[in-house]
């Protein structure tokens, strides 16, 4: 059997426990050694005050046990990576009692150890800017590697579903993940220093990288780096302070789409190439609208995946020539359907799966007209089946179909012609 699968409905189970409202029933007790148990090697939070949290369970007693999760047979720490080195100290102390502790664990692929990680901690401290930060990075990636090793289906902004997640609004995660993106290795390090706050960090992501070096060697120094100040160093190249004399080149004309357009001295109708031309549509973009774009085209590419694999399904269960094991079923449909029907402009049938439908079967739809049968009957093969979607109410399927048959007026039929267009022909 392959790995276990699992969805949203797992990760908000997650976020659940983590802030002390879920259970954790699926969890099973063990008592293993400290010394067992693996650290996550993905764990970027602080791992301070150990010596004080061991002597408190010198005086209390461990109040919460560390969460586990198995994965491939390994235990790896979900939460509780401080308790777990306090019980290490104590034992190093010559306190054998901390030789078994007891645990929780669950079996999880690695992708669903990840998020279980960086949820787990959200709510069990206090985290900083730089780890908030981090873990939007963090989360973004593991929700990534779900959807590509565990078939996590993605629906919606993966902005939206991150902010969700963090309690957080989109609006700060965009601007976390500029900070992830844009900002030079030395913003990271004076940001994760608290040396500057997250809306410096920001707004000096958005400058060269020589200029960000500068603002973090002014930080490193202990001046107060202001983030207004940034902000209108920002807004000034915006104004176009540092414009330089483009020089065009060549036959088809980009200047209408340039950004300098308005103020260039050398704008013509026949330039294909400049070195200082700036794609006006991109430039003004802000980073919200790239942040939007690029979920936009995650979202298509999962789009586009669902549809292949719709296809493939649709392929493997296409009915083979003999229809032996095909059924038919008769299903009644409202007169205010039948021409739709019959015309080809409604080729699908919403039914509530209590019959086995399954690809290859018949259908035998009766008109009905104020409760009453006309005695017009539509012949059709069910042709694809959607079941089990987003959205679709459980107990229910979406049947694509194809008329073979029909009645063109009360008491006469008319059958489909071999493009599959229907034709009225009395009989």
């Amino acid at each position: 059997m392959g790995k276990s699968k699992f969805g949203f409905a797992d990760i908000m189970n997650a976020k659940s426990r983590a802030a002390g409202i879920g259970n954790v029933s699926e969890y099973t007790e063990i008592w293993l050694s400290p010394y067992d148990v693996k650290p996550s090697e993905s764990n970027f939070y602080s791992q301070e005050n150990i010596e004080e949290l061991a002597d408190s369970f010198l005086t209390v007693g461990q109040q919460q046990p560390t969460v586990l999760g198995r994965v491939n047979g390994e235990f790896k720490i979900v939460s509780g990576h401080r308790r777990n080195l306090a019980n290490i100290l104590n034992i190093e102390r010559g306190h054998e009692e901390f030789k078994k502790v007891r645990y929780l664990y669950k079996d999880m692929t690695g992708a669903m150890f990840e998020l279980s990680l960086l949820i787990g901690n959200a709510y069990n401290r206090e985290l900083t800017a730089w780890e908030k930060t981090q873990q939007a990075q963090r989360l973004k990636e593991a929700l990534l590697r779900a959807k590509d090793e565990d078939g996590l289906e993605i629906t919606g902004k993966l902005r939206d579903i991150i902010a969700e997640l963090m309690n957080e609004s989109p609006t700060n995660i965009a601007r976390m993940d500029s900070i992830n993106n844009n900002a030079t290795p030395e913003i990271k390090e004076e940001f994760a220093k608290g040396n500057i706050g997250v809306t410096t960090a920001y707004e000096a992501a958005k400058l060269p990288p020589e200029e960000q070096k500068a603002i973090a060697e002014k930080a490193a120094a202990g001046e107060n780096v202001r983030a207004k100040e940034i902000a209108a160093k920002v807004a000034e190249k915006k104004a176009g302070d540092s414009y330089e004399t483009p020089h065009p080149e060549s036959i088809t004309s980009l200047c209408y789409s340039c950004k300098r357009y308005k103020d260039c001295n050398v704008k013509t109708g026949t330039c294909e190439k400049c070195d200082q031309y700036i794609n006006k549509a991109e430039a003004e973009k802000t980073d919200e609208q790239r942040y939007s774009d690029e979920q936009d085209k995650i979202d298509r590419d999962t789009k586009k995946k669902l549809q292949e694999r719709a296809d493939r399904e649709r392929m493997e269960s296409l009915p083979s020539d003999g229809k032996a094991d095909h059924k038919t079923h008769e299903v009644k449909i409202a007169s205010s359907y039948y021409e739709d029907i019959i015309s080809g402009k409604k080729k699908f049938e919403l039914r509530k799966n209590d019959r086995g439908y399954k690809v290859g079967d018949s259908l035998k739809m009766l008109e009905f007209d104020e409760g009453k049968h006309t005695g017009r009957t539509i012949d059709a093969d069910i042709i694809y089946m959607l079941e089990d979607y987003t959205g679709l109410e459980e107990g229910y399927c979406i049947l694509g179909i194809d008329v073979t048959e029909y009645s063109a007026r009360r008491g006469q039929v008319s059958e489909t012609d071999t493009g599959g267009q229907t034709s009225c022909r009395d009989k």
